[in-house]
């Protein structure tokens, strides 16, 4: 009976090292101290940032638009989980969303500060979380925390936290290690609360479905499980990321991302996959030159020389890794959860960014916790004073690039972009951006009366703007005929309404607004003429100016 009970307890799994109450034991108060203080001295400037990017823009259907969040109710409730937004289903990070807003709104808030505070607490719950996670796996709580600090404060984290429409991600991975956290304490007992906060992690962001993979490599290198255990073990988080697979599957179908004209063979993207990790590891170690795009698309990269050749190094060290999975396993693991954390946006399936960038600084944020345990597994193997003084140096010259360098430039749309277009190979996208807040800046001023700055920032725009956004292009056009039309300057606004018209045929309001202008003129002739040209060209011409097009051209010919 000895033997079975000794067989049946090396079954099961060891009990946690460290658990989360621990952080608050005398012993470690000082290391959750600066877990805390630490990020939260490097990102609370972000306090009074905008709203930028996806975050809140009408005019590209901002995530902060959402039916809910911009209107918190029991209806809207429902629309939250039964529809889809923004190419997206993630309605846990919408309901957040809503909450955050609502309570900014109920005690007179600003929206903008508690949505990047919010950013940052998710941050360091998240940092604290990690942290527990590494202590399974290291004794030595300093070379842990010096890990995780890496974690909290390397720059190519700041995207994540900075960006108000990330806390999708951090959402995800704070679930995602609620999760593991629940999976390492008790694998049978705490099984529901795993799946469960699983479930919210994926429905926060899809991208979650890594979860997965950290399950498999942690059950292969920390439990020592065989594969047939190792399947059983990870099987209920696999049914649940195939599900979260088939509904983004299916939402993101409903919209039209034309995917085609920007993937590469199927056969090239394990190229495409090596290539980002030699890109990625690059930027964790020289992280001055990030961006917010880099517009390095599946496209571009595959059609560069180095494309194969570059995938040699991460496939070399790979194998030369894997023959060292017994004497080095931490550092096996370390990796292997580094390769995890962006598997699912590193270029084997498609998605929606990649037609711009394969890379991008966000989709590291959970693959940093490989990156974690690997700064703290070389501490903790070596007492040498020189070492530890050096990963310090590094640690604490990142963090000032952070504070200094890396959060600023998320302070407006202008240094956001302005700064994109030194660091994209081709400065398509960042162009694109700038043109659309110049445009928003424009219409601005031109609704204050400030008609001169107006019309410069619509020159700003137009300059910029990439020849494959006509609809764009064409619509700053317009709104700078409008512009004109306001000031009274008629012939100015009618060359921009014909310029709008000639890159955009059916562009229904310069059509419209042309028609308008020229009946107010009466200008019948010019006025037919257009009309003419806005029927051949199927435009709706509005009821109010056809009547007006009517009764004061041709019941006056009659």
């Amino acid at each position: 009976m000895k033997k079975k009970k000794v067989s049946n307890r090396k079954n099961q799994p060891p009990p946690l090292r460290f658990k989360f109450s621990d952080l608050f034991n005398s012993d470690y108060r000082l290391i959750t101290l600066l877990l805390i203080v630490l990020p939260l001295l490097v990102y609370a400037q972000m306090y009074d940032f905008e709203l930028l990017w996806d975050d809140g823009q009408e005019s590209v259907g901002g995530h902060l638009s959402n039916t809910f969040v911009a209107n918190p109710s029991w209806t809207n409730l429902g629309k939250l989980f039964s529809e889809s937004f923004f190419a997206m289903y993630v309605p846990v990070s919408y309901l957040f969303w809503g909450i955050l807003k609502f309570l900014a709104e109920l005690f007179s808030l600003s929206v903008n500060s508690v949505l990047h505070l919010s950013n940052v607490a998710v941050h360091i719950a998240n940092g604290l979380l990690v942290f527990v996670i590494l202590k399974q796996f290291i004794t030595n709580r300093w070379a842990v925390l010096v890990g995780v600090l890496f974690f909290l404060l390397h720059p190519i984290q700041v995207e994540a936290v900075a960006w108000v429409s990330e806390f999708r991600g951090l959402l995800a991975v704070l679930f995602s290690l609620i999760s593991l956290y629940f999976y390492l304490k008790n694998q049978a007992k705490f099984l529901f609360l795993s799946l469960a906060f699983f479930v919210l992690a994926v429905l926060s962001k899809p991208s979650a479905v890594s979860l997965v993979l950290f399950v498999l490599v942690i059950n292969y290198f920390h439990y020592g499980f065989k594969l047939g255990k190792n399947i059983e073990k990870t099987l209920p988080y696999a049914l649940i990321a195939l599900m979260t697979v088939l509904i983004a599957y299916e939402v993101q179908s409903n919209y039209d991302l034309n995917t085609a004209q920007y993937n590469i063979a199927v056969w090239q993207r394990p190229f495409a996959w090596l290539d980002s990790i030699v890109f990625y590891f690059y930027k964790i170690i020289y992280p001055y030159h990030l961006s917010a795009s880099y517009t390095l698309s599946p496209k571009f990269i595959s059609a560069q020389w180095w494309f194969y050749p570059v995938a040699l190094l991460p496939l070399g060290l790979g194998y030369w890794l894997w023959l060292r999975r017994k004497s080095q396993p931490l550092i096996v693991l370390a990796a292997a959860l580094f390769v995890a954390g962006f598997f699912t946006t590193s270029g084997f399936v498609d998605f929606g960014f990649q037609r711009y960038s394969l890379v991008t600084d966000r989709y590291l944020y959970l693959a940093m916790i490989g990156a974690a345990l690997f700064v703290a597994t070389m501490l903790a193997k070596t007492d040498k004073k020189y070492w530890h003084g050096l990963v310090v140096s590094v640690l604490v010259v990142f963090t000032t690039l952070s504070a200094f360098r890396q959060v600023p430039i998320w302070q407006t749309e202008t240094t956001l972009w302005s700064h994109a277009v030194n660091y994209e190979i081709v400065p398509n996208y960042a162009h694109e951006n700038l043109s659309v807040y110049f445009n928003k800046k424009a219409n601005a001023l031109s609704s204050a009366g400030e008609y001169k700055q107006a019309l410069a920032y619509f020159d700003k725009a137009i300059k910029l703007y990439p020849k494959y956004k006509t609809k764009n292009l064409s619509t700053t056009i317009y709104n700078k005929g409008i512009s004109f039309l306001q000031q009274k300057k008629y012939q100015q606004a009618l060359e921009n309404f014909d310029q709008a018209m000639s890159i955009v045929l059916d562009h229904a309001d310069a059509h419209n607004a042309k028609i308008y202008l020229l009946v107010g003129l009466s200008q019948c002739q010019q006025a037919q003429q257009a009309v003419a040209v806005a029927r051949q060209n199927k435009v709706k011409i509005r009821a109010n100016y056809l009547s007006s097009f009517q009764a004061q051209c041709v019941s006056q010919k009659r």
